[in-house]
């Protein structure tokens, strides 16, 4: 299980913004988890949005929590493009992708993709066509 703690959003130039997130991490295996870090990348809408990678990772316990720090740089213009397509009331299909590396070198693969739904505006006469 994963849960999102903090996000903060740093220094922004050039149409890129520097972001830092914190993770707990949550090991329902039996075994100890020691990750040495992990790697992603977000695109939305077929554009890269977020890369980044782990500053610190804690090592898993069994049944156990631990912490993970993230950095990354946030693309602002893929961002508000899927903003903008989010605002003519279109799903925005999203891919998260990466590697979470073990200390063994073990490299464990992940990627998610969906879209990011959007309902249709009701207003007081009904649906807009």
């Amino acid at each position: 299980m994963i849960t999102l703690d903090t996000v903060r959003v740093g220094r922004i130039a050039e149409a890129k913004a520097d972001v830092s997130l914190k993770l707990t991490l949550a090991n329902r295996n039996d075994a100890e988890l020691p990750v040495d870090r992990v790697e992603f990348d977000v695109t939305l809408d077929g554009r890269s949005a977020v890369s980044g990678r782990s500053v610190h990772v804690d090592v898993l316990p069994p049944g156990g929590e631990a912490k993970v720090e993230l950095a990354g740089r946030v693309d602002v213009a893929a961002v508000a493009t899927a903003l903008m397509t989010l605002g003519s009331q279109l799903p925005v299909p999203y891919v998260v992708s990466g590697t979470l590396t073990l200390r063994s070198g073990t490299a464990l693969s992940f990627s998610r993709k969906g879209e990011i739904p959007v309902q249709r505006f009701q207003g007081a006469m009904g649906a807009r066509p």
